[in-house]
């Protein structure tokens, strides 16, 4: 059923749905985020007598974070569109704006929520009940030192690419997707260098001498100034275009997917 009216109690339904679903899934991943922190203290103080080092179970958290963020499509939903499997999904009573919002708001917000809550809430109790072997807490370091907003903006990118690869794609999804993404990303790269040398040939990289500002940190999206070298004007356009156009992009063909899909 695709009533296009949108309802929060129907949306309310399809988040209960995919917790009822995804029970046991997430009862296990539960169990296992918890446990890596006693794990690594156990096996640190086995191996060496001290404590797991705060800045790899940082990275640790980071990695887990990522990796769920960006292939959360393929955890939860990678039958969506399947010939038979994806049948249940597609009667449900409820539109496809709907569906679209629950799976967004579960990959973005819910699955590496879970690593924040499990993984850095079990390192954060481990590091206040034995100071003396393991220090800091790792999830503090993530967000003070890890959470950037280009690694956000890009993560961001990537998990939107993996969300429409895996409502194009219905059979070897990821095989096809690794594929897509090597192919596009080398486009991108030809398309840029071709920009780039079109750039030098009309002389816009006169003047440029590698001083050039490319750290973003301290600059905004959309930072524009007076006397920007043109080099520089280049760099914050394909910023914008992979941070924030390409992002919306996959979004809209992704709900068209969802919108269009016939099984």
């Amino acid at each position: 059923m695709n009533n296009n009216i949108f309802q929060f109690n129907r949306l309310g339904k399809l988040f209960r749905r995919t917790f009822q679903q995804n029970s046991k899934t997430f009862l296990n991943n539960a169990l296992v985020l918890a446990g890596l922190p006693i794990l690594f203290l156990l096996i640190a103080r086995l191996t060496s007598n001290e404590g797991p080092e705060l800045l790899f179970r940082s990275n640790f958290l980071t990695f887990l974070v990522v990796t769920i963020f960006i292939f959360s499509p393929f955890f939860y939903y990678y039958f969506y569109n399947h010939s038979k499997k994806g049948l249940s999904e597609v009667m449900l009573p409820a539109s496809v704006l709907e569906k679209f919002v629950v799976m967004q708001i579960f990959c973005m917000i819910l699955a590496p929520l879970m690593v924040l809550v499990f993984y850095g809430g079990s390192d954060v109790i481990l590091s206040a009940l034995f100071p003396l072997y393991q220090g800091g807490y790792a999830i503090v370091h993530f967000f003070n030192n890890r959470l950037t907003t280009d690694g956000v903006l890009v993560v961001f990118l990537s998990m939107q690419a993996v969300f429409f690869a895996n409502l194009f794609f219905v059979r070897r999804k990821i095989l096809k997707s690794i594929a897509s993404f090597i192919v596009i990303n080398l486009l991108i790269a030809i398309v840029i260098l071709a920009v780039v040398k079109w750039m030098e040939s009309l002389g816009y990289l006169e003047g440029y001498n590698g001083n050039v500002n490319l750290s973003f940190s301290e600059r905004g999206l959309f930072d524009f100034y007076r006397g920007d070298h043109p080099f520089m004007i280049f760099v914050m356009i394909v910023r914008i275009l992979m941070d924030i156009i390409l992002p919306i992009l996959f979004m809209i063909g992704s709900y068209r997917l969802m919108k269009t899909n016939r099984y």
